[in-house]
């Protein structure tokens, strides 16, 4: 099969180009070609459309071959441009040859045109993969110039070859300070990474670990380091690739973060624990009888203690779940039972707020943490049923499917659930969630408005929690809603293990 070839004649005779579109059919080319005779037409054609050659008479009646040469230059394509003519001399044509065309060739003797089309496109390719090359490079270079880690990169002895400003910035020395100098005498990094790095011969990341370092002023600094293999082409090792980060501040963060949780849980939780225990100790006339007023009083203290313990407790839960320091528990569990028991303790708050829960469950074992996915169920209708208007109705609803994937499982954050799995409902008729707050709700300290949390109390941590507890269980949970009718969450939950009763 013959090769495509986009040819741009310059030529104002067409049987001339008849010619030579034989020869390069017999050269073993399918050419697509143009004819042009004038400057204009040139330089319309080069904009137009693309080409692989132009082969150009020398003299035409309106112009010549150095004119089409100068309009090539002029459009800043890279195209070869061979020059066909039987009227000049050998000086001329070293002239044009000189002036950028790539070859020339007399209209009598062109078989070596196609060796030579053959040759300077071979010769365009290479340039233009050149030219590639330097802008990747390029690109690369004002990265590494512009990252605000260290980049670094040594020979096979760990002598210094680039030191980037990042690494400047962070050990002390300048890129002259440093270059053909030991990396481990300069800032005594963890030796065993270089060594291991030379003994390693599968992918190219061979470590990442924190490490003590050293600044120029002798500074000691916690780095996140990471080394890499540098291969040539040909797989052979010729050096190391560093990348460091100054993990400082990160851990001075998460100390920080660890003694507030500290406080919360032991300066915090515990008396506001003794606190709540004496209010509701009052309440009971135990210790004396109290006036209406003081009553009213007490139980507007218990109410908001109440709510300082919910918010300790999810920053815990949510601190614990997202170190892992909270583990998820599954065993085989009927889904019927824990959404009934789970219902159970929100009857009372839905009877005083007179909202109907309407339950259809079906019996179903799953492999879960019990305690958690109640927590989760807990959260779900109490929120159904806060955002409830007096007389409203909630639904929570069980069921098994068997389909490939969840339904309307669309957005990015919803992923595909192995089959069998458990869907649940909790469905209200709230005032429902904007578009553009279906996903945001499920993020820390979120809610869908700022009255929100004054009206219904709360931090916006909850569904945060719930969606982590779902997702440490393969499932997933979303929410689909529309303004003024209400919402359904939704938690799909795989089953690896199914038992459904009659």
């Amino acid at each position: 099969m013959n090769t495509s070839l986009r040819v741009l004649f310059v030529e104002d005779s067409e049987a001339d180009t008849q010619v030579v579109l034989q020869e390069l059919c017999k050269g073993g080319y399918a050419p697509i070609y143009q004819r042009v005779d004038s400057p204009v037409m040139m330089q319309l054609a080069l904009q137009q459309s693309q080409w692989d050659v132009i082969i150009c008479d020398y003299l035409l009646p309106s112009f010549s071959a150095p004119d089409a040469l100068q309009i090539l230059k002029t459009s800043g394509l890279d195209l070869p441009f061979i020059v066909l003519s039987g009227l000049i001399g050998e000086d001329v044509a070293v002239e044009i040859m000189r002036a950028g065309a790539n070859d020339y060739l007399f209209k009598g003797h062109l078989k070596r045109l196609v060796p030579a089309i053959a040759r300077e496109l071979r010769d365009a390719e290479m340039r233009r993969a050149k030219r590639q090359a330097e802008a990747s490079a390029f690109q690369l270079a004002a990265i590494v110039e512009a990252s605000e880690d260290a980049i670094i990169s040594t020979d096979l002895q760990g002598r210094v070859l680039t030191w980037n400003p990042g690494a400047e910035r962070l050990y002390g020395y300048s890129a002259a300070e440093v270059k053909g100098k030991s990396l481990l005498d300069l800032i005594q990094p963890d030796s065993n990474l270089l060594s291991a790095a030379t003994q390693h011969s599968g992918t190219r990341a061979i470590d990442c670990r924190q490490v003590i370092q050293q600044r120029k002023t002798g500074e000691l600094i916690e780095v996140l380091l990471t080394v890499s293999l540098i291969r040539e082409a040909n797989s052979r090792v010729v050096g190391f690739a560093v990348v460091a980060r100054d993990n400082s501040e990160r851990q001075l963060i998460q100390r920080m973060k660890d003694e507030f949780v500290s406080i919360i849980n032991h300066e915090l939780r515990t008396p506001l624990a003794s606190l709540q225990a004496s209010i509701d100790l009052l309440l009971t006339g135990k210790l004396g009888d109290l006036s209406h007023q003081g009553v009213r009083m007490l139980n507007i203290a218990a109410k908001n203690i109440d709510r300082l313990v919910q918010l300790t407790s999810n920053i815990l839960d949510f601190e614990g779940l997202s170190s892992g320091k909270i583990t998820i528990l599954k065993q085989p569990c009927d889904i019927a039972e824990l959404v009934n028991q789970t219902v159970a303790t929100v009857q009372s708050t839905a009877g005083q707020q007179g909202i109907e829960l309407l339950v259809t469950t079906q019996s179903v074992s799953v492999s879960l943490d019990a305690e958690r996915i109640s927590q989760v169920l807990h959260h779900l209708l109490m929120n159904a049923i806060r955002f409830s208007n007096t007389g409203g109705r909630v639904w929570l609803e069980v069921e098994l499917r068997d389909d490939a994937k969840v339904d309307a499982l669309a957005l990015s954050h919803r992923k595909a659930i192995k089959k069998p799995y458990v869907l649940v409902k909790v469905k209200d008729e709230g005032q429902g969630i904007p578009a553009d707050k279906l996903e945001a709700i499920f993020g820390q300290f979120q809610q869908v408005d700022a009255s929100d949390t004054r009206r219904q109390g709360g931090a916006g941590l909850g569904l945060a929690i719930c969606r982590s507890i779902i997702q440490q269980h393969q499932g997933t949970l979303w929410v689909e809603s529309t303004i003024g009718q209400g919402s359904i969450f939704y938690l799909a939950l795989p089953v690896q293990r199914v038992a459904v009763q009659a």
